[in-house]
């Protein structure tokens, strides 16, 4: 062995046995504490047909616990106008609380307080109503790649504008779908293959581009026009199946648009902070950056209770 061979041998030993000294010499007294929390989430709207609330729980980083992280099952939900109050069920199906809003009405420009515990954690929220409607003025659906689905890449795109509320400082979010009509293939043999027309819906997706996305506010644009990305639907592609014996099938989707729904959704500025964080959370890739910290409007635990109010635009063929 060369003298650089044992040299770099035993640097290399001296390294890691200091990286694992840093691993196991840490004196747990020295880990700041940390316990599990409640995480709530609610989003409510006049417009929305339920109040939906999730329940989890964090884990902690440091230390032993026995959050799981899981659905909180057995919570008491409560949510309040300040005169009335309801308490939302917890829902099985959807593993989420969920109250119809024929029994509690949710109103533009009211304030909602949220109430939230599972007998050993209590946590709480309030938020504000926008009180105003914003409908797109103007919109661009690009309906040509309908005749081009034998391509195997359609979609629908979807851009459109509306003017900002004056004075108040507002937040939006564009959100579009299409309610889309199209065949696909039924049966399990060649003797029962068939076609099937169905119907379902398909949200778009927005375009990243700069000072434009699907989140934007009006700070230094009171009363300016604004416009959305432009937004992707992705159609129905071809499928084929292959039975055997020669009996080969494709099923072309043949899509057909029933309808385009456009909504501008005037939020509270919960609302947008928290998306916002959790955008910019999640886009961050250079390991060197200091992560950033997710927004939250719970009092004594995490996640985000805010508010928006829909405006709506219908699109259909003639």
């Amino acid at each position: 062995m060369t003298k650089f061979a044992y040299i770099f041998l035993l640097f290399s030993a001296i390294t890691f046995a200091a990286c694992e000294s840093l691993i196991t010499d840490v004196d747990p007294s020295k880990l700041p504490p940390t316990e599990s929390k409640l995480v709530v989430q609610s989003f409510i709207s006049p417009q929305s047909a339920r109040i939906n609330v999730v329940v989890t729980e964090s884990v902690p980083v440091f230390g032993s616990t026995s959050a799981t992280g899981g659905v909180i099952r057995n919570a008491v939900v409560k949510i309040s106008d300040g005169a009335k109050e309801a308490i939302v069920p917890y829902d099985t199906a959807s593993q989420l609380y969920s109250l119809d809003k024929a029994l509690f009405p949710i109103v533009a420009a009211k304030t909602y307080y949220l109430t939230v515990t599972d007998g050993r954690r209590s946590v709480s929220s309030s938020c504000k109503v926008p009180a105003r409607q914003v409908i797109a003025k103007s919109y661009v659906i690009d309906t040509s790649t309908i005749e081009r689905e034998l391509d195997g890449d359609a979609a629908l795109t979807v851009k459109m504008t509306w003017d900002d509320i004056k004075i108040d400082t507002n937040f939006y979010r564009v959100h579009a779908a299409v309610d889309l009509e199209y065949s696909i293939p039924e049966g399990t043999s060649a003797e029962t293959f068939k076609e099937k027309r169905v119907r379902n819906r398909f949200n778009f997706n927005w375009d990243e581009t700069i000072g434009r996305n699907d989140f934007q506010s009006d700070s230094n644009l009171d009363g300016a026009s604004f416009s959305s990305p432009i937004g992707r639907s992705r159609l129905p592609q071809p499928v084929t199946f292959d039975y055997g014996n020669g009996n080969k099938f494709t099923v072309q989707p043949r899509s057909k648009i029933i309808s385009v729904t456009m909504e501008v959704y005037n939020t509270d500025g919960n609302y947008f902070r928290y998306h916002r964080s959790l955008e910019m959370r999640g886009s961050s890739d250079n390991p060197f950056i200091e992560p950033s910290l997710i927004f939250t409007n719970i009092k004594g635990g995490l996640g985000c209770f805010a508010a928006y109010n829909s405006g709506q635009l219908v699109y259909r063929p003639q």
